[in-house]
């Protein structure tokens, strides 16, 4: 039951959280009612403008806060802290042109105080740090995970050359924690065109080091490389196109496991307002390295194409939905490392107001889903000659972030694999937890 805590936790505070956090969105319909209502009983009167912008803004109403505020500058124009308050509601609403004037205004005014000039200046280079014409952002999380399996090892009896045979002792599951580092680095170059074109680099950073069951140390490096652009007339406008190369490096137990690399296009397709398709076709090929530990590890090496296709909907201002499916089909050196697999899945994201008062940020809780069915070629001669290998794997996980402040966010995880396989050396389940802290920039 120990394994179900933190995922009842979670939804837990979430259930808790409910009746207060009605509560809290009822006072701030009725103030923001009630300032309205006073805005058109005193349409001129500054200090009336400014109640209702905060309560605007408290609503999320930004267009309306938007507008209570540039009313106010008519009346008064040498006002820093508005022009402020505008330029973090147009940051919000991600017209950063406009955004920027107004922070630019705030930060020179004569009348501008230390915070606030500080503070614009931190969003100006913000803004241009991330919508310049050259970009970089990143983001960076550690932390401490525990896993019931982190060597995803089978239980039970094992296959070997069509016999069954029972595992020593050191071929035993056995929970351990791990230190976990990921870093997401990304850069963005605008070209300044009309079709929005910009040339995309990503970068991602993930390893996980054991405390006691070393042999499960993982490390990936993953590079992405391509040029984005956006088709602006005829039927496709608004389709967006990102023809581009990639490279994976992956090392288990401290060894070199495989490199991998190739080319793909991803086509992203506006559905409605609020709902957006994608697809991504990639060929690949990978390299495995033959170690002292697995002397032919060769013999997998080959090529693979994969298609993928996803759904992106926002249900609400506060819900985001997305399904989505893909086949890869993998062509190995040997018949039985070659197979097609198939899955599909889905997941929902929810973004509610702080339930107990730590900062008024809000948090996101996020819970996905995922399925795959896999058939190998052929059957293994060393492990069953007679059984063609097939598994399913289920994919469960729940992610609680809680941000501190704009740029460190508090991080829980759980999450439950479990893979079936027709020959029980590779049918195994793990349960894992992770508590780490995130820095973005």
């Amino acid at each position: 039951m120990h394994r179900f805590r933190l995922a009842l936790l979670l939804s837990t505070l979430v259930a808790l959280s409910s009746p207060s956090l009605a509560q809290v969105n009822d006072a701030k319909r009725a103030s923001y009612r009630a300032a309205f209502e006073e805005t058109l009983r005193h349409p001129g009167d500054a200090e009336v403008l400014l109640k209702y912008a905060q309560a605007a803004t408290a609503a999320e109403d930004y267009e309306g806060a938007i507008t209570a505020y540039e009313r106010f500058l008519v009346i008064d124009a040498d006002q820093p802290r508005v022009k402020f308050e505008l330029g973090v509601l147009y940051y919000k609403l991600k017209s950063y042109d406009a955004a920027r004037t107004y922070f630019e205004a705030a930060r020179t005014s004569t009348k501008s105080t230390k915070d606030i000039a500080e503070r614009s200046s931190e969003f100006i280079r913000d803004i241009d740090r991330r919508w310049g014409t050259s970009r970089f952002t990143g983001e960076f999380v550690a932390g401490i995970r525990y896993s019931d399996n982190p060597a995803s090892l089978p239980t039970g009896t094992l296959q070997s050359f069509g016999a069954t045979v029972v595992p020593n002792p050191t071929f035993q599951r056995q929970g351990d924690f791990a230190f976990v580092g990921a870093a997401s680095l990304s850069h963005r170059y605008d070209f300044g065109r009309q079709d929005n074109g910009t040339l995309e680099t990503d970068f991602s950073f993930y390893t996980a080091k054991q405390f006691q069951v070393t042999g499960a140390d993982v490390m990936l490096l993953d590079l992405g490389v391509g040029p984005r652009m956006e088709l602006i007339d005829g039927p496709l406008s608004g389709v967006q196109l990102k023809p581009f190369v990639s490279g994976r490096y992956i090392a288990v137990g401290n060894l070199p496991t495989y490199w991998a690399w190739g080319a793909g296009l991803e086509a992203s397709v506006p559905v409605t307002e609020k709902v957006r398709a994608g697809i991504v076709v990639l060929g690949q090929r990978r390299d495995f390295v033959d170690t002292a530990s697995v002397p032919f590890n060769s013999q997998n090496s080959g090529n693979n194409g994969t298609v993928a296709g996803n759904l992106r909907a926002d249900l609400t201002a506060s819900l985001e939905a997305s399904l989505g499916g893909n086949y890869t089909r993998y062509i190995a050196m040997t018949g039985f490392q070659s197979y097609g697999e198939a899955g599909f899945g889905g997941a929902l994201t929810w973004r509610f107001e702080d339930p107990v008062g730590i900062n008024g940020r809000k948090w996101t809780l996020a819970g996905n889903a995922a399925m795959a069915f896999a058939t190998y070629d052929q059957p293994d001669p060393f492990v069953q000659p007679g059984t063609v290998r097939t598994q399913t794997d289920v994919n469960l996980g729940l992610l609680l972030s809680v941000p501190l402040d704009d740029r460190l966010t508090l991080v829980g995880q759980t999450t439950y694999f479990q893979r079936s396989a027709s020959i029980n050396n590779y049918s195994f389940n793990s349960f894992s937890s992770l508590v780490g802290i995130g820095w973005r920039f």
